[in-house]
């Protein structure tokens, strides 16, 4: 080969093999470029939190791949840097710190991770604030036990999150764990195995929260005493009823029974009728009942059984009804992958769990809600007409109040005519298989479910919208204490059977307590409400939910009572003794109703729903409504909204309410009498539209005026000036001693509505305190005013005696006025001082009427001589005086059978 012929061969080669590494390079380039485009997949998500005001917080997040973006969400509000910075939130990549937890920090986050291929949300994550309730006032128990058998000393711990640990005092030493013969049990009861004498005393227990770290003991003392008996039958001390245990599927169970008797007792334990002594997933610790890990068919009816063969077999037995509750598991499923403009897809969701998981889809991590285009159940996902702005990824998130979980499908739409390269995409672009669903536990309270109807809406046809609210039945008072049967009856259903109703629950208190949820089955109309505190007021919300979605919910609040019983001596004197009953008694309107609730009925209109209290002995005739708009200082004046409701009625809908207004409302009772004071206002509500909401003051209020009245109380006054005419709701006053430099010693008075003053009760006595004040509104709350430092009074060195203390309290004019509460008590002392009047009256009467059947007999029988009474025998009749029956003889000497009363 020549010199000229092998240059133009060289260059040829030379072309060949720079259009193959570009080719390679060209190829690498788009494999990079497809690394955004993967389906983000998480690798941690954030879990839920509970921590102290002022505490630090942190949640982590990480996705596959390592470049999709990370964003946060706090209550379905995405945290950007403004408003992150607002919060005092810190984002960083992979984490959210929150420096110091505020009430504006608590709530629901969710991390979102997102690339080309859409958006994917994660599991919430609760963020609460941990708070240690105080003890309820409870009186001394004396506790007797066989000796020998075992002895439980039982604490109601208060209400904590988390849940308190239990604490003993024992002996003089507070116990923190089981020692000895003392067996601290998982539901805060003490068990002491094998009771002896020395184990007499008192016992007294505590709470303790382990994040905020505080203790809190019991107010009252309990003592055990032991007994010694010959023989005695066997009965079971604890449980006293039968009772419903709810359980977590793979959480420890323990069912306790303790049974005393002489001789001890045998106790037993079956479940479903079988006996549980040779069961393997059973152990028995004394006689309590142990399940390591519970399962699913760990489910059932368990009976304790205790016998010494003495008395009635049957006498001591005790049911538990266990139900071992499941986190959701989601399995997802999508047809067909890629779909063109125009089609229809259907996505498949199957959520198992127990209670049966509610389901929400979402569209990259955005809710979707019912549309012409989109049609949900809690099955099926149907988009009807798909388009560009369909494409990305869906996602199934099932919660039951056990856990939460999600599985999410990729879908790709075409532009019709385009084929379609499903059968070529990678296998990360298809839907997730059960084995890569990714689940997270968040411990919430469970609540009770029914099985949800299951039904397929996209197989339903014509127009559908959501179910009416349903008819509430149940009345909003219970003589139990400690829970209340809600029924209903549904309304109209929308064209589509009601699947399921969705009822919540709360105690209303200051700071509103937790939502407890319950799913129950579209066919059943009732459901109990279970641990519920005596002598409360709680609200329900509950709505129906068919093929359209969820409907607007029903509201109605309730009372639980009290747990007292009246003799029934006294309710028998009451009824004989109906008269006695406005005996020295004043007559007063009925009481004031409690705090009405309020909720949204339009955009113009609310709810206001209400109970009452006693009607004081006239019944209540009527309710009035009103209601005061809330802007500038103190707002306006309160103003009539509705008169002359029904007293059966016990809500009201209040319309033509402005846009964009706050207001408050209170309830009247009416009766012959008069009308009640009013009840407590409700909370501010605020009308939606009309522009942005209020925002949080800016000032704080001025203490204008500060005085220890006595050694315990400060009374304070303030002025406020509002600014731009924002509204204030209330007020926060703090305060702790000037000799603390902690800021969780600050505790916090609220005083809601117009009010400019208050009294701070229960201080420490010659003890100088820090105060500050606050305004707040449904934005939050104002900057702090002047601080003012104030010491109370001295402790005075002689205070009177009891007996004298009483002799020196003044008297009303007219005698002691008996408070509406003790009206009770004084008709029952006016029928018990009628009754003593009436013996103390009859006794002088009979022994006169007694003296007087004896002269006569004693004149009529024997004038002669004196001769015993009782053989002489006679009949008094009442209306025509005194007649002998028989023949009475006048020979004294005849003996006394001769004086015959025939028979």
């Amino acid at each position: 080969m020549s010199g000229t012929d092998w240059t133009p061969w060289m260059k040829k080669r030379r072309a060949r093999v720079l259009c193959a590494l570009g080719a390679v390079l060209l190829c690498c380039l788009q494999d990079g470029a497809t690394v955004t485009d993967e389906v983000p997949v998480f690798t941690e998500e954030p879990l839920s939190v509970v921590q102290k005001l002022g505490g630090s917080v942190t949640l982590r997040c990480s996705a596959r791949p390592p470049s999709a973006n990370i964003s946060w969400r706090l209550n379905g509000r995405e945290l950007v840097a403004g408003v992150g910075g607002d919060l005092g939130v810190v984002l960083e990549p992979g984490t959210l710190l929150i420096p110091a937890l505020t009430n504006l920090t608590l709530g629901r986050y969710q991390c979102v991770a997102s690339t080309n291929a859409g958006g994917l949300a994660s599991v919430p994550a609760n963020v609460t604030a941990a708070k240690l309730r105080d003890f309820e006032q409870d009186n001394q128990q004396d506790i007797e036990v066989d000796e020998g058998n075992t002895a439980v000393i039982q604490c109601h711990l208060p209400e904590s999150q988390p849940k308190a640990q239990v604490r003993y005092s024992v002996k003089q030493e507070w116990l923190e764990t089981s020692k000895g013969n003392y067996l601290i049990m998982p539901s805060g009861n003490l068990q002491i195995a094998n009771a002896t004498l020395d184990d007499e005393g008192p016992y007294k227990c505590a709470a303790y929260n382990p994040v905020t770290q505080e203790v809190k003991t019991s107010t009252s003392t309990d003592r055990l005493r032991i007994r010694r008996s010959t023989s005695e039958a066997a009965r079971i001390i604890y449980p006293p009823v039968s009772r419903t245990i709810m359980v977590t599927k793979g959480q420890r169970l323990v069912l306790e029974c303790v049974a005393s008797g002489i001789p001890t007792p045998q106790v037993t334990w079956a479940k479903d009728g079988q006996d549980l002594r040779f069961h393997n997933n059973t152990r028995f610790l004394l006689s309590n009942l142990l399940i390591d890990a519970a399962g699913e068919g760990d489910s059932g009816t368990y009976k304790c059984h205790a016998d010494n063969g003495i008395g009635s077999e049957s006498a001591a037995t005790v049911l538990y009804d266990v139900q071992v509750f499941e986190p959701p598991q989601v399995t997802m499923e999508l047809q067909q992958q890629e779909v063109s403009w125009g089609e229809s897809v259907r996505f498949s969701c199957l959520a198992r769990g127990k209670p049966t998981p509610s389901v929400v889809w979402l569209h990259n991590a955005r809710p979707l809600a019912s549309s012409p285009r989109h049609r949900l159940s809690a099955r099926v996902l149907r988009v009807i007409n798909v388009g560009p702005q369909d494409n990305g990824l869906y996602q199934c998130m099932a919660e039951n109040g056990v856990g939460s979980s999600q599985a999410a499908a990729r879908l790709v739409t075409l532009p019709t005519g385009v084929p379609s390269r499903s059968g070529k995409l990678p296998s990360i672009l298809r839907p997730l298989s059960p084995d890569k669903v990714l689940r997270e536990q968040v411990p919430v309270k469970p609540g009770a479910t029914g099985s949800v109807l299951t039904l397929d809406c996209s197989e339903l046809t014509g127009q559908i919208s959501v179910a009416e609210a349903p008819v509430i039945l149940s009345q909003p008072r219970t003589v139990k204490a400690d829970f209340y049967d809600l029924t209903w009856k549904p309304r109209h259903d929308g064209g589509s059977p009601v699947m399921e109703y969705i009822v919540k629950y709360r105690k209303i208190e200051d700071p509103p307590g937790e939502w407890t949820s319950s799913s129950i089955s579209g066919f059943l109309h009732k459901l109990t409400l279970a641990k519920l505190q005596p002598a409360s007021l709680y609200e329900v919300e509950m709505s129906a939910k068919n093929c359209a979605g969820l409907g607007q919910p029903a509201m109605m609040t309730f009372r639980t009572g009290k747990g007292t019983s009246i003799h029934l001596s006294i309710i028998t004197m009451m009824i004989i003794y109906p008269t006695t009953v406005f005996v020295n008694t004043r007559f007063f309107p009925p009481e004031a109703p409690d705090k009405p609730t309020i909720s949204m009925a339009t955009e113009t209109s609310a709810y206001v729903t209400w109970i009452p209290r006693g009607n004081r002995g006239f019944p209540i005739q009527s309710f009035r409504v009103e209601f005061k708009k809330l802007k500038g200082k103190g707002g306006g004046e309160w103003e009539e909204a509705v008169t002359n409701i029904p007293p059966q009625r016990l809500s009201v809908e209040i319309t033509g309410l402005e846009k964009g207004m706050s207001y408050k409302f209170r309830v009247l009772a009416v009766n012959v009498i008069g009308a009640s004071p009013p009840s407590a206002p409700s909370k501010a509500y605020t009308v939606v539209g009309g522009g942005r909401p209020n925002e949080r003051p800016v000032d704080g209020p001025y203490i204008t005026y500060n005085e220890a009245i006595n050694e315990t109380t400060i009374i304070l006054k303030w002025t406020y000036t509002a600014v731009n005419n924002t509204p204030v709701y209330g007020f926060y006053i703090f305060y702790r001693p000037t000799d603390s430099d902690n800021d969780s010693d600050y505790k916090k008075d609220v005083v809601e509505g117009d009010r400019y003053w208050h009294s701070i009760t229960d201080l420490q006595p010659e003890t100088a305190y820090d105060i500050k004040m606050q305004s707040f509104n449904e934005g939050g709350e104002s900057e702090f005013g002047n601080v003012v430092i104030l010491e109370t009074k001295a402790r005075l060195n002689q205070r009177p005696s009891p007996s004298e203390a009483s002799s020196q309290r003044p008297e009303h004019p007219g005698g002691p006025v008996p408070r509406p509460s003790d009206l009770p008590y004084l008709i029952v002392g006016v029928v018990l001082g009628a009754l003593v009047f009436i013996i103390v009256a009859f006794i002088p009467f009979c022994l006169w009427r007694a003296w007087a059947k004896q002269k006569q007999t004693s004149d009529l029988c024997f004038p002669a001589v004196a001769h015993p009474v009782s053989s002489c025998q006679y009949t008094m009749v009442p209306l025509q005086g005194l007649a002998l029956v028989g023949h009475c003889p006048l020979d004294p000497h005849l003996p006394p059978t001769a004086c015959h009363l025939p028979p």
